[in-house]
C-alpha cells in the first residue's frame, strides 16, 4: 500500500504553573500576559493543533484563548478546583482539523487516596477519519509523593490498565500521552508499570507497550560547544534544589503502537522533543520566577492512500 503525506498533526504540552493544585507563589497579572505571549509564539512556531496545559484555571484559559484570537480554537475545560484532588488540565484544540467526540476522566482509588490518573479526550481527524485519544495527565509532585511513593507505581498500573480497556474496543488504538508525569522516562511507574519503552522495535511489534521518545531528552541539548550555556537545558523541568541534578525530564509524550506502524498517523520524531524559547527559558532558570517548566512537542504526520 502506498501512503502520501497530507499535513502534520501537531500537539504541545506545558505545565505553566499559572494556577497549581498545591499553595505555590501566586500567579500575577503579568505572569498570565507572559504565558499568553509565549502560547501566541509558540503558535507561530509550531502551528500546534492540539495544546494540553498544566495547572490552569477557567480564567487562565479564556485568557489564552482571547490571545491566540482564532476563532477555530475549541476549548475542553477539565479544571476543578473545588474537588479533592483538585483538576487542573485542560485542551485547547483546532476545530478545523479535529473533531471533538468525548471525554471522560480515569479516576482511581488507591487506600484512602484518590488518583487523578488523567483526563482522555477523543478526538476525530478530519483528514482522515481517524480516532485520536488523548491522555493528559499531572501526577502528583515529589513534595507530596516521593520518587518510591507506592502511588507513584499503582498511577502507572492504573494507566495501562485504561489503555488495556481502549484495546479492547479497538486492538490498535491511536492513543498519544501527554503531561507532567513528576517522573522521569526511567522511573517504574512509567518504564516498568505503564510500559513505556525507549525500545520502538519492540514497541512496533507488541502493543501492549507503548513508546516514549523522550528517552532521548534526559541529558544535555547541546554539547560543550560555547553557546551551550545560552541556550542548552537538560531537561524539561528545573529544581534548583535537586540532590544530583537540577534537570527533570518530567514533560512528556509517549504514543501507542499504532504510530510506529505503516499507517494513516505515523510519529515524526524529527519534529518532536523539547520546546526552549529563550524568555521562557530565562525565567525557568530564575529563583524569582514561578515557571519552572518547558512546553513538549509532538508531531505526527496524516497520511492517505494512493
Amino acid at each position: 500500500m502506498a501512503w502520501s503525506t497530507v499535513g502534520p498533526l501537531v500537539f504541545v504540552w506545558w505545565n505553566t504553573s499559572l494556577s497549581p493544585p498545591i499553595a505555590k507563589r501566586k500567579a500575577q497579572d503579568v505572569d498570565l500576559e507572559f504565558v499568553v505571549e509565549q502560547v501566541r509564539q509558540m503558535r507561530q512556531q509550531t502551528s500546534f493543533d492540539v495544546l494540553a496545559l498544566g495547572e490552569v484555571c477557567a480564567d487562565d484559559l479564556a485568557a489564552i484563548v482571547a490571545g491566540l484570537d482564532e476563532p477555530q480554537f475549541g476549548i475542553h475545560d477539565a479544571t476543578d478546583r473545588a474537588s479533592k484532588p483538585m483538576f487542573d488540565t485542560a485542551v485547547i484544540y483546532d476545530r478545523s482539523k479535529l473533531s471533538f467526540e468525548q471525554s471522560r476522566s480515569i479516576v482511581d482509588k488507591f487506600g484512602r487516596k484518590t488518583l487523578k490518573t488523567g483526563e482522555v479526550v477523543n478526538f476525530q481527524a478530519m483528514q482522515t477519519g481517524d480516532l485520536i485519544q488523548v491522555v493528559v495527565s499531572h501526577w502528583p509532585s515529589r513534595l507530596t509523593a516521593s520518587e518510591s511513593a507506592p502511588v507513584r507505581t499503582e498511577l502507572g498500573t492504573a494507566l495501562r490498565m485504561s489503555l488495556a480497556s481502549m484495546r479492547e474496543e479497538d486492538p490498535a488504538p491511536y492513543v498519544v500521552l501527554m503531561g507532567d508525569y513528576n517522573d522521569d522516562p526511567f522511573s517504574p511507574s512509567l518504564a516498568n508499570h505503564l510500559l513505556a519503552t525507549r525500545d520502538r522495535s519492540l514497541a512496533r511489534r507488541d502493543n501492549r507497550f507503548l513508546y516514549n521518545p523522550f528517552w532521548k531528552w534526559i541529558g544535555e541539548s547541546h554539547g560543550s560547544s560555547p553557546e551551550a550555556n545560552d541556550v542548552g537545558v537538560c531537561g524539561t523541568h528545573f529544581y534548583p534544589g535537586g540532590d544530583n541534578t537540577q534537570w527533570f525530564t518530567y514533560d512528556q509524550m509517549i504514543f501507542s503502537s499504532a504510530f510506529l506502524q505503516d499507517g494513516s498517523m505515523v510519529l515524526n520524531e524529527q519534529q518532536s522533543g523539547i520546546l526552549v524559547p529563550p524568555a521562557l527559558r530565562a525565567k525557568v532558570l530564575s529563583r524569582r520566577e514561578i515557571f519552572d517548566h518547558l512546553p513538549v512537542l509532538g508531531t505526527v504526520n496524516l497520511r492517505s492512500e494512493i
